[in-house]
């Protein structure tokens, strides 16, 4: 279905040093104890798909978001696209200085442009 998470990475971001996770085309659930990471899953979809940190209530920058002890993190999501073998990936890297980089399928996307109109 267009739109549907294929994957998404994370790289330094929150509790994860590197994650992989492949969710299914129908119900995911996440399950674990306290602390494990569930919501940062959320945290991180949110980010990458454009909200900004006060949404998500946890923090007001997108800083705070970096594992600590690391100066950037990164998600990456992959979405499926008109056809089943389309991929559209969107790639967020921030830093402790509360800067985000922004790229649209491997090539950089200014944040002013993420509704695709140019600056």
């Amino acid at each position: 279905m267009l739109g549907n998470i294929t994957e998404f990475e994370l790289c330094n971001f929150m509790t994860f040093n590197k994650l992989t996770c492949k969710p299914g085309s129908r119900l995911n659930v996440v399950i674990g104890p306290n602390g494990s990471g569930k919501s940062s899953l959320v945290c991180a979809i949110a980010l990458g798909l454009g909200g900004e940190p006060q949404l998500l209530g946890r923090a007001s920058s997108v800083g705070a978001y970096v594992k600590r002890g690391e100066e950037s993190g990164c998600i990456q999501i992959s979405l499926r696209g008109e056809s089943k073998e389309e991929l559209i990936t969107i790639t967020r890297k921030i830093d402790t200085r509360n800067e985000s980089d922004w790229l649209f399928n491997g090539k950089v996307l200014c944040f002013n442009d993420r509704d695709g109109n140019s600056a």
